[in-house]
Protein backbone atom coordinates (compact mmCIF):
# COMPACT_ATOMS: atom_id res chain seq x y z
CA UNK A 1 0.00 0.00 0.00
CA UNK A 2 2.63 2.15 0.75
CA UNK A 3 4.61 1.76 -2.77
CA UNK A 4 0.89 2.41 -4.49
CA UNK A 5 0.77 5.56 -2.84
CA UNK A 6 4.17 6.74 -3.70
CA UNK A 7 3.93 5.82 -7.23
CA UNK A 8 0.77 7.75 -6.95
CA UNK A 9 2.39 10.91 -6.22
CA UNK A 10 4.93 10.95 -8.84
CA UNK A 11 3.59 12.97 -11.63
CA UNK A 12 5.25 12.91 -14.94
CA UNK A 13 7.59 15.89 -15.86
CA UNK A 14 6.00 16.82 -18.96
CA UNK A 15 2.99 16.84 -20.09
CA UNK A 16 1.37 14.07 -22.64
CA UNK A 17 1.15 16.53 -25.57
CA UNK A 18 4.74 17.77 -24.66
CA UNK A 19 5.98 13.92 -25.85
CA UNK A 20 3.54 13.70 -28.64
CA UNK A 21 5.06 17.06 -30.17
CA UNK A 22 8.94 15.04 -29.02
CA UNK A 23 7.60 11.88 -30.83
CA UNK A 24 6.74 14.16 -34.39
CA UNK A 25 10.03 15.93 -33.98
CA UNK A 26 11.82 12.76 -33.93
CA UNK A 27 9.61 10.77 -36.63
CA UNK A 28 11.04 13.86 -39.14
CA UNK A 29 14.60 13.34 -38.48
CA UNK A 30 15.02 15.88 -35.83
CA UNK A 31 17.90 15.60 -33.64
CA UNK A 32 17.31 15.82 -29.99
CA UNK A 33 19.42 19.06 -29.48
CA UNK A 34 17.25 20.54 -31.75
CA UNK A 35 13.94 19.59 -30.45
CA UNK A 36 14.98 20.69 -26.97
CA UNK A 37 15.97 24.51 -28.59
CA UNK A 38 12.87 24.79 -30.59
CA UNK A 39 10.75 23.65 -27.61
CA UNK A 40 12.94 26.02 -25.33
CA UNK A 41 11.83 28.91 -27.68
CA UNK A 42 7.95 28.16 -28.59
CA UNK A 43 7.17 26.78 -25.13
CA UNK A 44 9.55 28.12 -22.59
CA UNK A 45 9.96 24.39 -22.02
CA UNK A 46 13.43 22.54 -21.09
CA UNK A 47 13.74 18.92 -21.67
CA UNK A 48 17.24 18.31 -22.06
CA UNK A 49 18.70 16.66 -25.25
CA UNK A 50 20.13 13.85 -23.44
CA UNK A 51 16.46 13.03 -21.57
CA UNK A 52 15.20 13.09 -25.32
CA UNK A 53 18.12 9.98 -25.82
CA UNK A 54 16.75 8.23 -22.54
CA UNK A 55 13.01 7.92 -23.75
CA UNK A 56 13.88 6.71 -27.11
CA UNK A 57 15.96 4.24 -25.70
CA UNK A 58 13.12 3.77 -23.57
CA UNK A 59 10.79 3.42 -26.26
CA UNK A 60 13.62 0.93 -28.17
CA UNK A 61 13.10 -1.26 -24.68
CA UNK A 62 9.52 -1.59 -25.17
CA UNK A 63 8.88 -2.56 -28.85
CA UNK A 64 8.81 1.10 -30.15
CA UNK A 65 10.67 2.57 -33.49
CA UNK A 66 11.86 6.38 -32.70
CA UNK A 67 15.62 4.66 -32.22
CA UNK A 68 15.32 3.93 -36.02
CA UNK A 69 14.86 7.53 -36.81
CA UNK A 70 17.10 8.86 -34.27
CA UNK A 71 20.58 7.51 -32.06
CA UNK A 72 23.83 8.47 -31.33
CA UNK A 73 26.63 6.24 -32.70
CA UNK A 74 28.21 5.66 -29.51
CA UNK A 75 27.31 6.22 -26.31
CA UNK A 76 29.54 7.42 -23.18
CA UNK A 77 29.16 4.78 -20.46
CA UNK A 78 30.33 5.60 -17.40
CA UNK A 79 32.00 2.66 -14.97
CA UNK A 80 30.60 0.27 -17.69
CA UNK A 81 34.09 -1.78 -18.27
CA UNK A 82 37.70 -1.33 -20.06
CA UNK A 83 38.01 0.05 -23.17
CA UNK A 84 42.07 -0.50 -23.08
CA UNK A 85 43.58 -3.66 -24.69
CA UNK A 86 45.19 -6.57 -23.64
CA UNK A 87 48.51 -7.15 -24.20
CA UNK A 88 49.48 -9.74 -26.46
CA UNK A 89 51.72 -12.52 -26.08
CA UNK A 90 52.25 -11.35 -22.43
CA UNK A 91 53.78 -13.56 -20.09
CA UNK A 92 52.80 -14.36 -16.42
CA UNK A 93 54.34 -13.02 -13.53
CA UNK A 94 54.76 -16.97 -12.44
CA UNK A 95 56.19 -17.62 -15.38
CA UNK A 96 59.57 -15.42 -14.76
CA UNK A 97 62.67 -16.71 -14.30
CA UNK A 98 64.20 -17.44 -10.46
CA UNK A 99 67.23 -15.54 -11.21
CA UNK A 100 64.48 -11.96 -11.08
CA UNK A 101 63.67 -13.10 -7.64
CA UNK A 102 67.02 -13.01 -6.20
CA UNK A 103 67.16 -9.05 -7.50
CA UNK A 104 70.61 -9.33 -8.30
CA UNK A 105 73.05 -10.47 -12.02
CA UNK A 106 76.75 -11.26 -11.51
CA UNK A 107 78.24 -9.50 -14.41
CA UNK A 108 81.77 -10.58 -15.00
CA UNK A 109 82.28 -11.61 -11.79
CA UNK A 110 80.82 -9.33 -9.54
CA UNK A 111 77.23 -8.89 -8.27
CA UNK A 112 75.29 -5.91 -9.33
CA UNK A 113 72.43 -4.28 -7.46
Amino acid sequence: MALARRMAKIRPRFSSPIWQQVELLIKRDWSPEQISGRLRAEHGVRISHEYIYQYIYADKRTGGDLHRHRQKKRRKRYGAYDRRGVIRNRVSIDERPAVVGKRSRWETGRVIR
